[in-house]
């Protein structure tokens, strides 16, 4: 608990007695302060302190044992301005909390870059400056679309910040219903209406229509007629409905909700002296631990008073505490900080935006909850479900879930019994990502050209029915799919012969067409396969089982690992020509946000695969720069080593800080050149429908991709969804045939099944057929970085020189263009 009376005072609570924390444990104050705030700004899981007053600030980190250092200038946010309110909270959705303040000279924000440090932004982020003094603060997303929006109040009226992509605002107030609104000195955020928008209270109550237009509500009247200094949204009689409880120079005024959009004074449950004497801060919280919210108020002359909640939890209440994963995902902030909850117990439905580690929600008469929905602050969701004997008065600690929510289509091929999972394709092309962001600064996106790939299929894994083979293509992630033309080849040859082709990540602007068929006839294994630690890995890369090299130390962030090696001795290869490299593994990517938070800071730095041979001295000579990766699930890269080795010693090392999980290795020398048939399949048969999302299981253990079971589908969408217009149900078949700029656009939850005539001639005797699969497509994720990720347009084509465009490119506007969009893009999802 942190008390400013004249001075920073910290207590620690134990078991509901305080005590206060010696002066010795590095607490500092500043000469004049008038509040503080608390985040978790460097994902430690210990609250920071920040300190505010008409000196500037002071920030205070929270070591972890009970001490504090400050670190206000080495964070950068030293500076003498007075400041008059502030909040940390996740404003550019990238994993970890940034600080907005109030003060006399304008807004700051300041943008956390990752590293410890913050980089003053507020005229880049759009945060117009204002001569009126900035009196509090609000956060949340007001008009549904995931985004962190910021509702600032001042002397002279009420500001509405919309939030855009990359952490910019647009100030909306003009078209939010507050244009009109009476300056305030408080501002609280809060369902309290139970529809599960954010309405507002800034001396008058204001009504959300879940756009982010406002209404100011008349039913709802505050009874004080002098200046309200501090405002909070709580439930303190547990019925699962928000009251209100203000501070002012009148002293406090306790309003209950009830549920009619009305509140009554209740004023009188407080103590008489008190609640008349006149108060500037008022904190709730559950210090006694016994289910209902307690109070802490400040008074105008500095003295503390604490209030004891008794008999608020006569009904039922459920506490929920998120735990963000930190190494090896780095997604969200530690506590959850802004992050969306809505809890339903039989009809009661309630919503309520994260601002601090524990939030509290009453339940009324039900004995229990039924079901907790998280969407977290990157806009991931996640659904917990209530057991049976779970009843009410419970704590709900909520660990996120590792989700991959963007990588590409799946591919489920039949193979005679049944569809299974082979791999995800589409993987080259990724609309909008961003590979940098640069605080206020030219981010600079992926590629903007269709990915052209083929991916292998094994003849086991794909068996005709009736003439034709079927698979399905579907998409069950949080992205968009645009497939422009897919094909597929049948490659006969010898049995005593395999066939690859190259699988590793090419970008598509310097990918071709080109199809080179690898034909392997004798594999041979190195002799040894080591890590940087010395562990033998061989056992693990013999064959391809699904037993797969890892135990590498994760890194900050999902994607991102401790730099390892794989170090290989392909043996004595006297006179050795056309040595050829195979790898089998996975990647398991960063996405939009994660890179958007690698870029901004200077810790850490993603080391691509390099690949490295001895030199006559013994040391490493990197001979690749860049090896690239597999792209996706279970890929196969092919390195030509011919050339490469600069002495006898036939050691390669690669080493890398990806994510990257190999579980077979294999080269060959020499070439293979036997007689093979190739034979090219445009598809039959098209038809786009709803399905849903396949049940998801973890291949081959820990070290294994997450894999998906055809036979289990679930109809529920675990996605928000993305708006714009996607391609009608039915007949897609003219879509498929050629790269046109005419897609199938495939929404998260929709199938395309695909039938091709079965190849033909029989195959001769000693002979087996594998096949190929050809797309031309883009795939775009609906990360919250990801640009325009959130709709379906603007519609790729393959003329474009970036993506994404605005007026200076057009998509075609020719005939046939105009018919395939009026005919085959008219199904509207509202975003």
């Amino acid at each position: 608990m942190l008390v400013i009376s004249g001075t920073l005072r910290v207590y620690r609570n134990d078991h509901g007695r305080f005590k206060a924390i010696a002066a010795g444990a590095g607490i500092k104050s500043l000469t004049a302060p008038t509040s503080a705030i608390v985040g978790d700004y460097d994902n430690d899981g210990h609250l920071d302190v920040l300190v505010m007053g008409s000196s500037g600030t002071l920030l205070l980190h929270n070591n972890g044992d009970g001490t504090f250092r400050d670190q206000t200038r080495a964070a950068g946010i030293a500076d003498t301005v007075p400041v008059t309110t502030g909040l940390f909270a996740d404003l550019d959705h990238d994993g970890d909390l940034d600080l907005f303040l109030g003060t006399s000279r304008g807004d700051r924000l300041y943008r956390n870059n990752g590293d410890g440090t913050f980089r003053e932004l507020a005229a880049i982020a759009g945060l117009t400056s204002s001569n009126a003094r900035t009196n509090a603060v609000a956060f949340g997303d007001f008009d549904g679309d995931a985004r962190t929006d910021l509702v600032v109040a001042r002397e002279n009226g009420i500001a509405l910040y919309h939030g855009l992509e990359e952490g910019r605002f647009e100030d909306v107030t003009q078209h939010s219903g507050l244009a009109r609104a009476r300056g305030s000195r408080v501002v609280a955020a809060g369902d309290y209406d139970n529809d599960g928008f954010l309405d507002l209270f800034a001396g008058d109550f204001y009504r959300n229509d879940g756009t982010g237009t406002f209404t100011r509500d008349t039913r709802a009247v505050h009874p004080s007629t002098g200046d309200v200094l501090d405002a909070v949204f709580l439930d303190f009689d547990n019925d699962g409905w928000l009251d209100l409880i203000t501070a002012g120079p009148n002293g406090l005024v306790l309003l209950h909700n009830d549920q009619n959009g009305r509140f009554s004074d209740r004023t009188a449950l407080l103590p008489a002296g008190l609640a008349h004497s006149g108060a500037r801060q008022v904190f709730a919280f559950d210090y006694d631990d016994d289910g209902d919210l307690d109070l802490l108020v400040v008074g105008l002359d500095g003295q503390v008073h604490l209030l004891r909640n008794d008999g608020g939890n006569a009904n039922e209440f459920v506490n929920v505490r998120l735990v963000a994963l930190r190494d090896g995902s780095g997604k969200n902030n530690y506590f959850g900080i802004g992050s969306r909850l809505e809890l339903r117990a039989k009809d009661l439905y309630q919503m309520r935006v994260v601002d601090q580690p524990v939030v509290h929600f009453g339940l009324g008469n039900r004995l229990k909850a039924d079901v907790l929905r998280v969407v977290w602050t990157n806009g991931v969701p996640q659904t917990y479900y209530y057991r049976g004997g779970e009843a009410g008065g419970a704590d709900r600690n909520v660990l996120e879930q590792q989700v991959l929510k963007g990588s590409c289509t799946f591919l489920y091929t039949w193979d005679g019994e049944a569809y299974r999972f082979l791999t995800d394709v589409t993987w080259a092309s990724a609309l909008g990502m961003p590979l940098g962001i640069m605080a206020g600064e030219k981010t600079v996106y992926g590629p903007p050209q269709a990915a052209r790939e083929y991916f292998r299929i094994p003849g086991n894994r794909l068996k005709p029915v009736a003439g034709r083979y079927r698979m399905q293509l579907t998409e069950e992630l949080w992205e968009v799919a645009y497939v422009d033309q897919l094909a597929l080849l049948a490659i006969d040859h010898p049995e005593s012969v395999n066939v690859f082709v190259d699988e590793r990540f090419v970008p598509p602007s310097v990918a071709t067409s080109e199809l080179a068929i690898h034909q392997v006839r004798n594999e041979q294994l190195p002799l040894s396969a080591t890590d940087e630690r010395g562990r033998d890995l061989l056992p693990l890369l013999r064959a391809k089982d699904d037993a797969y090299v890892g135990g590498f130390v994760p890194g900050p962030y999902q994607g991102v690992t401790e730099t390892h090696d794989l170090v290989l001795d392909l043996g004595p290869l006297t006179n050795a020509r056309d040595i050829t490299l195979f790898l089998e593994g996975w990647l398991f990517p960063t996405d939009a946000s994660i890179n958007a938070a690698i870029a901004q800071g200077k810790a850490v730095k993603i080391e691509w695969p390099s690949l490295a041979v001895r030199d006559a001295a013994g040391n490493w000579r990197t001979v690749i720069e860049n090896l690239s990766f597999p792209a996706g699930k279970d890929k196969t890269m092919i390195v030509d080593l011919t050339g490469k080795f600069l002495t006898a010693d036939h050691h390669v090392r690669i080493r890398t800080s990806m994510e990257i999980y190999w579980d077979r290795v294999f080269f060959t020398v020499g070439s293979t050149d036997s007689p093979m048939g190739v034979t090219r399949l445009a598809p039959v048969a098209a038809n786009l429908h709803a399905r849903g999302w396949s049940r998801v299981f973890r291949k081959g253990g820990r070290y294994g991709p997450q894999w998906f079971d055809y036979s289990q589908v679930s109809r529920e969408s675990p996605w928000r969804a993305v708006g714009g217009h996607f391609t009608r149900y039915g007949d897609v078949l003219p879509l498929l045939r050629e790269a046109d700029d005419q897609s199938v656009i495939i929404a998260s939850g929709d199938e395309m099944s695909l039938e091709f005539a079965e190849a033909t001639p029989p195959l001769p005797n000693g002979w087996k057929r594998d096949f190929l699969l050809f797309n031309v497509a883009w795939m775009k994720d609906a990360d919250l970085h990801t640009a325009s990720g959130q709709t379906v347009e603007p519609l790729p084509f393959h003329a474009m020189t970036h993506y994404p465009y605005g007026a200076e490119l057009r998509y075609p506007d020719d005939a046939a263009h105009r018919r395939y969009v009026a005919e085959y893009d008219t199904r509207i999802t509202p975003p």
